[in-house]
């Protein structure tokens, strides 16, 4: 078993860090998706984002409504989402406890 490592953090928008897993760690093109965590703290909203990548979301902890073309929808801890290509998402943060959630991408094949 191996612990893949971590990117440095990065921030969006206040109040929203994501942290990529480094795969690539592990030798170029042995992982075939990419991935990671991103925290919200209360109050705070990602920003909307589109992509030509299928995503996975688990909710880890905390709760919140997530976007997803159009349409909001309730999220708490333990939530899986799978997310289209070229669909906006983002969640917000309107619980009180911070959003953790781990993600991960990638490109369809054929």
């Amino acid at each position: 078993m191996n612990r893949f490592p971590f990117l440095r953090p990065e921030s969006s928008r206040p109040g929203v860090q994501l942290t990529e897993a480094d795969f690539a760690a592990f030798g170029p093109g042995r992982v075939p998706f990419a991935g990671g965590r991103f925290t919200v703290e209360p109050g705070a909203t990602s920003r909307p984002d589109v992509h030509q990548v299928t995503e996975c979301w688990m909710i880890a902890q905390g709760s919140g409504a997530v976007t997803y073309d159009g349409t909001a929808h309730a999220v708490t801890a333990g939530d899986y989402l799978f997310f289209e290509p070229q669909k906006t998402h983002f969640v917000h943060n309107d619980g009180p406890d911070l959003l953790t959630i781990h993600t991960v991408w990638w490109l369809e094949q054929g």
